[in-house]
């Protein structure tokens, strides 16, 4: 080989990073197989990112959490979000996190019914999903940020495009069978990166298209300057096609920026929600939490985020609408969460009209009593609303919220 066919060292350094992050990628794929499975009822998985990836960033010598997390989900013209990913980012260990979450598994808004992930957004607010969230996999949600696809693509396209290792051919268009993307490593437009990241062909599992959504969001990571100064100036181009809540665009852009960091230091790992099939008879598989598989997921990706006492046992509290007013839930949950307790979405009460909330404790022993005292204090209501009754295996306590909650206090 010539000498000018020789790589630079800096050459040698982005061909092994590029190297290193098709090696995430091709493990991602390697769960697809078992994803499969998954589909026709047969036991999940965990999809691994990095199978080396370090254990959960430690907490500070003061004992303070430093990951911080984020809800990052882009919405489509339906109002649904098909695209949904819990990015985290630690700043005192040099880490990042993402965990990918499939749109048709099962979650619950705060005072709702169970519905498909991607419709949280849809049906209910961005707080809602990112409450969801925490209660479905067990974390602290700090914040969220929500993308149009028109935001999404001019993002991409402000960026100058992101290079992409593409898998398939894509297929779109109006009839949806014109060719969009052909397979290789390229550089796609805004337009052609959200095609890709939500592409599922026929037959293909969902864990498939999350493996794109990966691709896309290495890519960006990558694009994305260096200066956070800059990363934000990108960010305040978007205008409406972006909203965040839980920290400023200054927060935001510094989150990006670090996380930019991890995957360009090799830290960034990354796994999906571990799921099982729901049989429903429907077209479209609907999917449910794997709950022996979940907790070494988090403990890997989030552990730092997991609150206190979230998995102490005896504090666990399932809570049903007894009134109907909208967004109770959400109330209840906040004051149970604030107080070190768990929130176990119920849904709406057998039937409305309850005058007032009842805090259900099964056999009344000294640690029932003791933990009923503790709802109702969290709650704002008297210790009079406990009361013993059949003993339950869905949670430690069971609350019907009646008509003298004091929401607004």
């Amino acid at each position: 080989m010539s000498a000018d066919m020789l790589p630079t060292q800096g050459g040698r350094r982005v061909q092994e990073r590029r190297r290193q992050r098709q090696r995430r990628r091709r493990r991602l794929l390697v769960g697809l197989g078992v994803a499969v499975a998954v589909l026709v009822g047969v036991t999940v998985v965990t999809v691994t990112g990095d199978a080396g990836a370090a254990p959960p960033a430690a907490a500070t010598p003061s004992g303070a959490r430093t990951q911080q997390t984020l809800l990052w989900q882009v919405r489509g013209t339906s109002g649904a979000s098909a695209s949904n990913v819990l990015v985290a980012h630690d700043p005192a260990a040099g880490r990042g996190a993402a965990l990918f979450v499939p749109p048709q598994v099962l979650a619950a808004p705060p005072g709702s019914q169970a519905v498909p992930f991607g419709q949280v957004l849809r049906t209910a607010s961005p707080e809602s999903a990112r409450d969801a969230l925490a209660d479905l996999v067990g974390v602290t949600v700090d914040a969220g940020w929500v993308l149009t696809s028109d935001g999404l693509v001019r993002l991409i396209d402000g960026l100058g495009g992101v290079t992409v290792d593409v898998d398939v051919q894509v297929l779109g268009g109006p009839d949806g069978r014109q060719i969009v993307l052909t397979p290789g490593r390229q550089l796609l437009t805004g337009v052609q990166a959200a095609e890709l990241a939500i592409y599922v062909g026929a037959g293909e599992p969902e864990q498939s298209r999350l493996a794109r959504l990966q691709g896309v969001l290495d890519g960006l990571l990558v694009a994305l300057p260096a200066s956070q100064t800059d990363v934000l100036a990108q960010l305040d181009r978007l205008g409406a096609g972006s909203s965040v809540e839980g920290l400023d665009m200054t927060g935001l852009a510094a989150l990006l920026t670090g996380l930019k960091a991890d995957s360009a230091a090799d830290a960034l790992a990354y796994d999906t929600v571990p799921v099982l099939a729901v049989e429903t008879g429907a077209d479209q598989a609907s999917l449910r939490l794997d709950p022996d598989a979940v907790g070494a997921v988090v403990d890997r990706l989030l552990g730092p985020s997991v609150p206190a006492g979230a998995r102490s046992g005896g504090n666990r509290v399932k809570v049903f609408n007894g009134v109907g007013t909208p967004m109770l839930g959400s109330a209840v949950r906040d004051r149970l969460v604030t107080a070190g307790l768990v929130y176990v979405p119920g849904g709406n009460a057998g039937q409305f009209g309850v005058a007032t909330t009842e805090v259900q404790i099964g056999d009344p022993t000294p640690e029932a009593q003791a933990l009923g005292a503790r709802v109702a204090q969290a709650l704002g209501v008297p210790v009079s609303a406990v009361r013993s009754s059949t003993p339950t295996s869905v949670a430690d306590a069971v609350v019907v919220v009646g008509a003298d909650f004091p929401a607004g206090g």
